[in-house]
């Protein structure tokens, strides 16, 4: 039983992006749902016979992307940080700014590599307004960082059904589980080098 052509009926579908797209802009609020597994898992069947092409994707990825980080944006800018619990103890204030300090030292690094983390989402996006950040600028960075996490998310998916011998579905496996742990390495780096001389600051994403 093959999954792609099981599934194609879903998958070809064009309500499959802005669906895509809605999940990932309410990741950003609401970061226990699934993002980046989403569209890694729709990269391993795209351009597939009945598969999403693999260019809508990336398009819906950055949409939905760009949305909920602006919506985190006007959101925090309107009720304040404090909403989201960041302040609350003295461990998620220190998150906070370190967070802050992160993004006014290197911002391009820290909006980009907090997409693979979890939580680093909500956290750079509140960082960002607690840094004073204009929303032309914000929405600068975060454009860029949606563009390369979405290439990423979607190239990861389709670079493994070029592995011999492995199946759509294997491939979707796979695709995910070297995701997450790309990502949990990635961010292990991204923690190191954006520290530095702060690195026993606690961690930004930690919301």
């Amino acid at each position: 039983m093959d999954l792609a052509s099981d599934s194609s009926a879903i998958l070809g579908t064009l309500w499959i992006y802005p669906v895509g797209a809605i999940f990932l802009m309410l990741s950003a609020l609401i970061p226990p749902i699934p993002s980046t597994t989403v569209f890694v898992a729709l990269g391993a069947v795209a351009g597939l016979d009945g598969g999403p092409k693999a260019l809508l994707l990336v398009a819906a990825m950055m949409a939905g992307a760009l949305a909920g980080d602006l919506a985190t944006y006007w959101l925090t800018k309107l009720f304040g940080h404090t909403k989201w619990g960041s302040t609350r103890g003295p461990r998620r204030q220190r998150a906070v700014d370190a967070g802050t300090r992160r993004l006014q030292e290197r911002p391009f690094m820290f909006m980009l590599t907090s997409r693979f983390i979890p939580l680093g989402r909500l956290s750079s996006n509140v960082a960002a307004t607690v840094a004073g950040f204009s929303l032309r600028s914000f929405a600068a960075y975060s454009l860029i960082s949606a563009l390369v996490w979405s290439l990423y998310s979607v190239g990861v998916g389709i670079a493994t059904r070029f592995w011999p011998g492995i199946s759509t579905q294997t491939a979707v496996i796979v695709a995910i589980v070297a995701s997450i742990i790309l990502g949990w390495l990635l961010g292990k780096v991204s923690t190191w080098a954006l520290d530095g001389k702060h690195s026993k600051q606690a961690p930004a994403v930690e919301l």
